[in-house]
């Protein structure tokens, strides 16, 4: 009984001793993982602020961005109220239906006379309402006429053959907002793709034994005469154009057939 007692008391005084002995090294681990973990927090919380600090700087860089896009959209905008092209609707007063076309002013075709041997070579168009500034009488000058449709025969038509001829031509000059390029085609009534057709005609310009030479120019299929113009008194004259075969390859061209010609924007 007695031995039982004892027993009891020296393992139960051991039990306690071990129990205490673990329950130390338990904290003892619990303190270390709590250690470990403020440090993990430290660190995640260090990252969360570089993180926070970049997302920060990216942020400021987005707004400039958005400012500098903003810019270019609009110098873009201005550039385009600022742009386009223009182009000369000859044999006509108004300009074509393309869109964002508008009238910048029509008048009639001048030039130098045809039997002219210096002067320019080109066809104007004439403001109908000009503006002086100094003048005076006499001197060496060269002169300016207006243009005349010359033997046009059938080329508007068989009921216009009369109407046109020894008639002054006249013009629109036309500004295109939203097109910044323009070309002239001849032999062609298609412009290529990813171009607009403004109009399409005939080429025309001086004769070819006039000692006065112009430029080849693309008059309206449709053209029109200056009011009470019909009287012959010569001057730029107007002429058709025809293909010679030779050294102009035929086929495709044929020999003796009207010139075609298209202005086109882009």
């Amino acid at each position: 009984m007695f031995c039982k007692v004892v027993c009891f008391s020296i393992f139960g005084s051991i039990f306690l001793s071990l129990a205490h002995s673990q329950d130390e090294d338990a904290i003892t681990k619990l303190q270390n993982a709590v250690l470990v973990l403020q440090h993990r927090v430290s660190v995640t919380e260090a990252q969360l602020e570089k993180t926070q600090t970049r997302l920060t700087q990216a942020d400021v860089k987005l707004q400039q961005a958005e400012m500098n896009a903003a810019a270019l959209k609009t110098q873009l905008t201005t550039l385009k109220d600022n742009s386009g092209t223009t182009f000369v609707h000859w044999g006509r007063t108004s300009c074509p239906g393309t869109p964002s076309t508008t009238l910048v002013y029509s008048g009639a075709v001048g030039g130098t006379h045809y039997t002219s041997q210096g002067g320019a070579a080109d066809y104007v168009c004439l403001h109908p309402n000009p503006q002086w500034n100094k003048y005076g009488n006499g001197g060496l000058s060269s002169s300016m006429y207006g243009a005349e449709y010359e033997q046009v025969d059938n080329l508007f038509g068989k009921k216009n053959a009369a109407k046109f001829h020894d008639n002054d031509v006249v013009c629109a000059v036309c500004h295109v907002a939203s097109r910044s390029s323009q070309i002239m085609i001849p032999a062609r009534r298609q412009c290529q793709s990813g171009w607009t057709k403004e109009y399409e005609g005939y080429l025309m310009t001086s004769y070819e034994s006039h000692a006065g030479k112009k430029l080849f120019t693309c008059v309206d299929e449709n053209p029109e005469v200056a009011r009470g113009s019909f009287a012959n008194k010569n001057g730029a004259l107007m002429y058709r154009v025809i293909a010679q075969c030779g050294s102009l390859q035929c086929p495709n061209y044929v020999q003796g057939r009207e010139l075609t010609c298209v202005v086109c924007t882009k």
